[in-house]
């Protein structure tokens, strides 16, 4: 099936896929420090295929493991990076703005 995505998000998508799956394969060098190899085997066969779907614009569903792999990404990411956070502050600040009569970004 076609993967439609927007053109800006796929340089991103591909920098996140290969930023995970050199951290999953670094894991791997050492199985006996892992809890789940075989989960971390799964996240990479997901992950390459989800780099395949990237480069030749089309995806294999349904792909129960990607999904599962970019789930749990997608919500480390946003844990990371403070997002629900980082939101609620921009909703805030431009709410306040907007009553003073101030441009919305």
């Amino acid at each position: 099936m076609p993967l439609d995505l927007p053109p800006q998000h796929l340089p991103i998508l591909r920098d996140r896929l290969t930023m995970w799956l050199d951290g999953l394969r670094e894991d791997q060098e050492t199985p006996d420090r892992m809890q789940r190899p075989d989960r971390a085997r799964q996240e990479v066969g997901a992950f390459e295929r989800l780099q395949t779907a990237l480069a030749t614009g089309k995806v294999c569903l349904p792909d129960e493991a990607a999904r599962a792999a970019m789930e749990v990404s997608a919500a480390g990411h946003d844990e990371e990076s403070n997002y629900a956070e980082i939101v609620a502050i921009h909703d805030a600040l431009h709410a306040l703005l907007d009553v003073l009569g101030g441009a919305r970004a």
